[in-house]
């Protein structure tokens, strides 16, 4: 069964109009055949009106959107930082965005890697300066339930603290170590619930293996 199947219609739709948004500038980067500009073009215009099915942006936006970002196409690099102390707690945000509770991350900036782009999230969206230690794995959006317009590679690593304290940012209303056991799963931005649960496997199993999505057959 396709993975895509099990998702909710509103995220199937949105996955679909962001590959023919993809599949239309990638496209027209490679040819210079009017005729098939003209078509590339017709289908960008179908993708917006087909995001903006499932999007709480009005349609002329999301067009205007589209049309400027004509660069091709390929899946974001993004990170997640599992930062757990000596006593076992894990460092969790508020978002500022959603309003609820995630590990600290975004998007890698060019120039730096995936492990440089998570210690530097931690430490704006948290005060704290940290260690990478581990990768834990690497989490497409598309089936991790993250709710994205663009496709997301998410690199998950863990830390430990080696200074600072808890600040909040721009981005975090809040800052919080907990336990495990004490984790509201129910109050988690979509994806950090299917994330955390590979990084509490790991904790209570070192040898476990990196997660990565795996092609399910037809």
């Amino acid at each position: 069964m396709n993975k895509q199947t099990s998702l909710p219609i509103a995220t199937q739709i949105a996955h679909i109009a962001d590959e023919l948004r993809s599949l239309s500038d990638n496209g027209q980067h490679w040819t210079d055949d009017p005729y098939q500009i003209e078509r590339f073009t017709r289908i960008r215009a179908l993708a917006a009106e087909l995001q903006s099915l499932v999007d709480t942006r009005p349609l002329e936006e999301i067009r205007a959107i589209f049309s400027a970002d004509l660069d091709t196409k390929t899946p974001l690099a993004v990170v997640d930082t599992a930062v757990i102390d000596q006593n076992g707690q894990l460092l969790l945000i508020r978002r500022a965005d959603d309003k609820l509770w995630a590990m600290p991350g975004g998007a890698c900036d060019v120039g730096e890697s995936p492990a440089t782009a998570a210690a530097r999230e931690v430490r704006e969206e948290t005060g704290y300066e940290v260690e990478i230690t581990h990768l834990l794995g690497v989490f497409d959006s598309h089936y991790s339930g993250t709710m994205s317009s663009r496709q997301l590679y998410h690199f998950l690593f863990s830390a430990v603290p080696v200074r600072g304290e808890a600040r909040t940012s721009p981005e975090t209303l809040d800052v919080r170590w907990f336990d495990f056991s004490d984790i509201s799963w129910t109050s988690l931005s979509p994806g950090h619930h299917f994330r955390i649960q590979q990084v509490l496997a790991w904790w209570l199993n070192p040898s476990t293996k990196p997660y990565f999505d795996r092609e399910e057959e037809a």
